[in-house]
């Protein structure tokens, strides 16, 4: 699959599987199912989104 530097930060979202809806702090939380890519791709996706992800 190709991405383009756009859409890569939300690469992560492309399996169900690898993330999940934490309700508590209202964000997106990875599962362990989560390949090295789509991890490098959320680590991406909190600093575009820092005010969501501060600790």
């Amino acid at each position: 699959m190709t991405m383009t530097a756009d859409k890569e930060f939300v690469y992560w979202k492309s399996d169900k599987n690898w993330y999940k809806i934490n309700r508590e702090k209202d964000r997106y939380e990875l599962t362990e199912l989560a390949p090295e890519r789509a991890r490098k791709s959320f680590e991406e996706f909190k600093k575009r989104n820092s005010k969501f992800y501060k600790d």
